[in-house]
C-alpha cells in the first residue's frame, strides 16, 4: 500500500489541500498515528474559514535518505541527478530509438511540455522511495504523459494499468470513475508494482521493467528457459515479445535524449523544481466545469487534470480528491465552498468532458465510442493479454 506523502496540508471545515506530490492508491482517508507537524511555506486561506498549513508525513516507515536537489535548478536537473541505471546507450536496440526519436526534436520538445505538468509530482515520489529517476520517464513510453488514454489492450492512464492489475494495486474502476486515470493514485500504484517487480528479479531494473510490460510470469519463464540451456539470463538475452524487447530500449532512449537534450536539438520545457499540482479534498459532488468557469479559469484544463471522474462530476464515494493547478488552489477552494452539491444529471454525455483515446498513439475515438463501450472491451482485452503472456 502506498503511503500518502504530502508537504503541505491545509484543513478547513469543507476541504483539505494536498499541495505537492502525495501519491496514494488508497482512496480512503488514511488511518495513521498523529504525525508531527512543522510549518510549511504554503498558506492558503478562505474567507470566513480559518486555515492552518502544516508539513505532514503519512508514512509509518522512516523516509529514505535522499540527495537534496539544487533548489535553484529545475525538475529536469533533479531527474538527471537521480539516474541510477547503467548506461546502455551503446546497445544497438537503444541507438535505434535514439536515432528514430532524435529525428524529430520538436515533437520531443512538445512531449516535454506535456510531461512538465506531472513530472515534479512523479519525481518527488520516486525520490521519496529512493528509486532510480529513470522510472519518472516511463510515462513517455506508456502514455506520452496523457492521463486519459486507453491502449488497444484496455490499459489506461499515465501508467497504462490493465484492469486486473489496477484493481490488484487499489485502483478502483466503476461506471463513471476509473482510478487508473488518477495521476496521483496511479503513480503510487505503479511505483508499488515496480518495487515489487524489482524485488522479484533480485534488483535487476531492466527485468523489472520488462515484467511491467509483459508480466512477471513471462519474464521468469524466459529466464528459466535460458538457465536450463546455459545461456545468459539478463534482459538483452531473453526471448521476450517484440513489444517488450522494444519497451526497455525506448525508455533508455528517452533517458539519453533528455539528458543530452541540447546535443539533439531538443528544447526541454521550463520546469521549475516546485509543485505544479495540488490535491483538493471535497466531500460533495462538484461539477468541475462549473467550478472552473466560476473561478474564471480554463474549464478544459481542470477537466483534463481529473479524467478519472469520467463525467466531469466528482464522486466522493469513490474519491474525495480533486487535482488542480497549485497556483489557483485558493480561488478554487473559495468557489467550491459556495457551490451546492452538483446533480449527477448535470454531467450530460461523458465525451463533453473527457474525450477518450483508443490507442497509445493518441488516436481519438468517435463520438459513438464512449466509456461504456470501451469498458465492455476491457475484460476481453485482459483475457487476451493473459493468453499472450501464458
Amino acid at each position: 500500500m502506498i503511503k500518502m506523502s504530502t508537504y503541505a496540508l491545509v484543513t478547513t471545515s469543507l476541504v483539505a489541500i494536498f499541495s505537492g506530490s502525495g501519491c496514494s492508491n488508497n482512496l480512503k482517508k488514511p488511518t495513521v498515528n498523529t504525525p508531527k507537524f512543522q510549518k510549511a511555506s504554503l498558506d492558503t486561506r478562505t474567507s470566513g474559514i480559518k486555515t492552518q498549513t502544516h508539513k505532514a508525513s503519512y508514512s509509518k516507515k522512516p523516509q529514505p535518505t535522499q540527495a537534496k536537489p539544487n533548489k535553484h535548478g529545475d525538475t529536469w536537473e533533479r531527474v538527471f541527478q537521480g539516474f541510477k541505471l547503467p548506461n546502455h546507450t551503446n546497445k544497438a536496440q537503444v541507438q535505434r530509438f535514439v536515432n528514430q526519436y532524435g529525428r524529430n526534436p520538436r515533437q520531443l520538445s512538445a512531449l516535454s511540455e506535456r510531461a512538465s505538468t506531472y513530472l515534479h509530482m512523479i519525481v518527488h515520489e520516486v525520490d521519496r522511495r529512493n528509486l532510480p529517476t529513470e522510472l519518472a520517464l516511463l510515462p513517455f513510453v506508456e502514455s506520452a504523459f496523457k492521463p486519459d488514454v486507453f491502449s488497444h489492450a484496455g490499459a489506461a492512464g499515465l501508467w497504462q494499468f490493465i484492469p486486473e492489475t489496477g484493481k490488484r494495486y487499489g485502483l478502483r474502476q466503476a461506471k463513471g470513475y476509473d482510478a487508473r486515470m488518477d495521476p496521483f493514485a496511479a503513480t503510487g500504484a505503479a511505483l508499488d508494482y515496480l518495487e515489487k517487480l524489482n524485488a522479484d528479479f533480485n534488483g535487476d531494473w531492466l527485468l523489472a521493467l520488462a515484467a511491467y510490460n509483459c508480466g512477471e510470469g513471462r519474464v521468469q519463464r524466459e529466464i528459466n528457459r535460458n538457465r536450463s540451456k546455459g545461456l545468459p539470463t539478463d534482459f538483452w538475452n531473453l526471448s521476450l515479445p517484440k513489444e517488450t524487447r522494444e519497451y526497455v530500449p525506448r525508455l533508455l532512449a528517452f533517458k539519453e535524449l533528455t539528458r543530452n537534450a541540447k546535443r539533439y536539438g531538443i528544447a526541454l520545457a521550463d520546469t521549475p523544481n516546485e509543485a505544479k499540482l495540488a490535491q483538493l479534498r471535497v466531500d460533495k459532488p462538484v461539477n468541475l466545469r462549473q467550478v472552473a468557469l466560476q473561478a474564471g479559469l480554463d474549464a478544459d484544463h481542470l477537466i483534463s487534470l481529473n479524467p478519472y471522474f469520467r463525467t466531469g462530476i466528482t464522486t466522493p464515494h469513490y474519491s474525495n480528491r480533486i487535482v488542480l493547478p497549485r497556483e489557483h488552489a485558493q480561488r478554487l477552494t473559495q468557489v467550491i465552498a459556495t457551490l451546492p452539491p452538483a446533480s449527477p444529471r448535470a454531467a450530460g454525455n461523458a465525451h463533453q468532458y473527457n474525450t477518450l483515446a483508443t490507442t497509445r498513439t493518441g488516436k481519438k475515438a468517435s463520438k459513438s465510442t464512449q466509456y461504456t463501450r470501451v469498458k465492455t472491451n476491457l475484460r476481453s482485452a485482459q483475457l487476451h493479454k493473459q493468453k499472450v503472456n501464458a
